[in-house]
């Protein structure tokens, strides 16, 4: 029950910052910590990340199970720690929007750990794509009653999505040897 005179939002807000706070402790096996500051900023993002995904959440959120998820990942350091966990929030509500709600957040996080840093290796823009081509679409499929979403290679489809976005931004791999092999020294007007 709240009092009347009181603010629910900054009861929220409060209740949000208590639960980060009590992170530190496991957050130091890591070698990070939140400060005062950090903790802001996550509940400010993560009012920003609810508002941006045009969701409601009540209870402190998903923002400590990332913070504790991430914390022993070997792509964060205390200079990125906070950045990171404020665009994997926005990622993880994007995601949940597109798969229809049929992953639990539990899971969600699992997996966004998993793809960060087996496939995606730290990179955000990686994680991404594979979730969103991968993950939601595959739920979407399931949740449909689709023919495909029975095969068993869909399980891999996050990481194949990884892979073909990793080739995306490596150049080097567009080109095949098949249709542009290499100058051997001749010209059209050898011919």
């Amino acid at each position: 029950m709240i009092p009347l005179e009181q603010d629910p939002t900054q009861i929220q807000r409060a209740a949000a910052r208590q639960e980060l706070e009590s992170c530190n402790p496991a957050l130091a096996e890591h070698g990070l910590v939140l400060s005062a500051e950090d903790v802001q900023a996550l509940a400010s993002g993560r009012r920003d990340a609810l508002k941006t995904a045009a969701r409601i959440e009540f209870g402190g959120g998903v923002v400590k199970d990332l913070v504790l998820s991430f914390a022993g990942s070997p792509y964060v350091s205390q200079a990125t720690f906070v950045e990171t966990v404020l665009e994997l929030q926005e990622l993880f509500y994007e995601v949940k929007n597109e798969s229809l709600e049929l992953i639990t957040d539990d899971e969600l996080v699992v997996k966004m750990r998993s793809l960060f840093d087996d496939v995606a290796s730290g990179d955000l823009g990686y994680l991404e794509q594979a979730l969103f081509e991968g993950l939601a679409r595959h739920v979407r499929e399931e949740s449909l009653g689709e023919a495909d979403a029975a095969d068993p290679e869909a399980d891999n489809a996050a990481m194949n999505a990884a892979t073909l976005a990793q080739h995306r931004f490596n150049i080097s791999d567009w080109v095949d040897e098949t249709y542009a092999p290499a100058w051997d020294g001749a010209s059209w007007l050898d011919e």
